[in-house]
């Protein structure tokens, strides 16, 4: 008889914190974490039983075409009688309900029985993870696509921001890395790649790094570099309010420009799509590629991505700015699945919808 599987509620709330505990000696959901996922329709919990006897937690990424498995959890006296393999494919019927095409989840790699179960499943390893658990055991990441067959693209290095304003310089650096493989950068590179990129001010708090700041910064660091934009403007200054903060953020741009000048750096007034950045993927560029956050996580902000690859279906997006808060770690921002129709609706920040891509190569 095939377990029937619900949605979970609010009542179940003590059951579920009983079967956590007694399924996992450590990385626990917390009561307030599952409190949290009850309350909210962002994700999906999903159990078997009243009481509660198995779930699976499923988180969906806003703008994406990304689901994950947070967690999937079996009592112990419950195993065997096909509850991971009924929730497994609820999961998977619920993340095709909201439109994914990607299904990714992380499991111990001494975990045989498991990832025995995803494998006949159709997912597939994409990623060793070392040290992933609390107790210092590794994870391996399988992923399933749930549309049509796409051309593999195993995650790069990550590098996720540690500041709120260092963005750009943590998209640079992931890029750097694919570039140049044996090379290792820290924060101290993440800040001093802002400190020559800002242009000292924006809307609120420390500046953002402009377009034409983050290409003199990586052609001064020895890359091949070339610059898009939709128009010829003062990055992000239609954000700034204070008449003198403008004038400090055209100065420090009409500076940029004048460098990008003198060392014959390509700099193109052009239409920014899809079907561009595919053009200059394929010619051997890597891309920072400006987009505006409210499709992602409904707050309008300029933030810089790491577009590494694209197919005929998805662009691949890393972006640097992992909500821990949420819940989310870097597994759910890198290699992020956007459709070519939504990457085009990320595209351009701001009232004149400004579009922005630094492309880099290595020249050595």
């Amino acid at each position: 008889m095939t377990p029937t599987v619900r949605p979970a509620l609010l009542s179940d709330l003590d059951a579920l914190v009983a079967l956590e505990n007694s399924s996992f000696s450590g990385d626990r959901i917390s009561r307030r974490s599952f409190r949290h996922f009850l309350d909210t329709e962002q994700n999906q919990l999903l159990v078997i039983d009243q009481p509660v006897r198995a779930y699976v937690l499923i988180l969906f990424r806003r703008g994406t075409s990304l689901a994950r498995i947070y967690s999937l959890a079996v009592a112990p006296d419950a195993r065997g009688a096909g509850f991971a393999r009924a929730l497994m494919a609820a999961a998977e019927a619920c993340a095709r309900h909201r439109d994914a095409l990607f299904l990714r989840l992380e499991v111990a790699d001494t975990n045989q029985a498991a990832i025995g179960l995803y494998r006949s499943l159709g997912f597939h390893p994409i990623k060793q993870l070392a040290g992933y658990y609390e107790n210092g055991g590794d994870a391996v990441q399988f992923e399933k696509r749930l549309g049509r067959d796409t051309q593999d693209n195993p995650s790069a290095n990550f590098y996720p921001q540690t500041t709120e304003f260092t963005c750009g310089p943590a998209a640079a650096i992931m890029a750097m890395q694919a570039l140049r493989p044996n090379s290792r950068f820290s924060r101290i590179d993440e800040i001093n790649l802002w400190r020559e990129a800002t242009t000292v001010y924006m809307t609120r708090g420390h500046g953002g790094c402009s377009p034409h700041g983050l290409a003199l910064a990586l052609y001064q660091r020895g890359f091949e570099v070339r610059l898009l934009q939709s128009s010829g403007q003062v990055a992000f200054i239609d954000s700034v309010r204070s008449e003198h903060k403008k004038q400090l953020v055209e100065l420090i741009h009409n500076d940029h420009v004048t460098k990008l000048q003198q060392a014959s750096i390509p700099s193109d007034v052009c239409v920014i799509n899809s079907s561009v950045l595919r053009e200059q993927l394929d010619a051997g560029y890597t891309i920072l590629l400006l987009i505006s956050t409210w499709q992602l996580n409904r707050n309008k902000a300029p933030h810089w991505v790491w577009l590494s690859a694209m197919d005929d279906q998805f662009a691949y997006l890393h972006d640097p700015d992992v909500d821990l808060q949420d819940h989310r770690s870097a597994l759910d921002n890198a290699n992020l699945p956007l459709a070519l129709d939504q990457l085009n609706r990320v595209l351009g920040y701001g009232k004149k919808s400004y579009r922005a891509a630094v492309l880099l190569r290595d020249q050595r």
